[in-house]
């Protein structure tokens, strides 16, 4: 089982939505130049062929990434409803923001809290507002992602 640490909870998402931006950006940029070029030689329709193409991928990758945008901003809400209640348990619990691990990336019913070498089974109420720790024991080896 793994368990994830304030730092790891805090960075997950990133890097794929700024691969996501410069490819949009980067074919935005050839999509202006195929344009420039068939303003320049309106002669020569292969430009014009290659900017609807260009324009085409633009809209398909775009489409696509804001689809992703809208399910990566739902998952960084949840993300950051884990990282309070990782404070929220280390200030009650009085030990290191460090020192608390969970077993899950969002907040649900049952996570699984490692507080030092203790374990505890999360038991959260209808509306997520109020939270009762449980002491439980594993059987399974525990990976931590820090």
């Amino acid at each position: 089982m793994t368990f994830y640490g304030i730092d790891y909870l805090q960075n997950q998402h990133g890097i794929n939505e700024y691969v996501r931006f410069f490819v949009i950006i980067g074919l935005c940029v050839v999509f202006v130049a195929f344009f420039v070029l068939y303003l320049r030689h309106r002669l020569k329709t292969k430009y014009r062929d290659l900017g609807i193409i260009a324009l085409l991928l633009v809209a398909l990758v775009f489409g696509g990434g804001y689809t992703q945008y809208r399910q990566s901003e739902t998952a960084s809400a949840k993300a950051t409803q884990m990282v309070g209640f990782v404070t929220h348990v280390a200030r009650e619990r009085h030990v290191p923001v460090r020192d608390v691990l969970v077993n899950s990336k969002y907040l649900n019913q049952n996570v699984i809290v490692k507080i030092g070498d203790k374990f505890y089974t999360v038991t959260l109420n209808t509306d997520y507002t109020a939270y009762k720790l449980t002491e439980t024991h594993m059987l399974t080896d525990v990976k931590e992602e820090r």
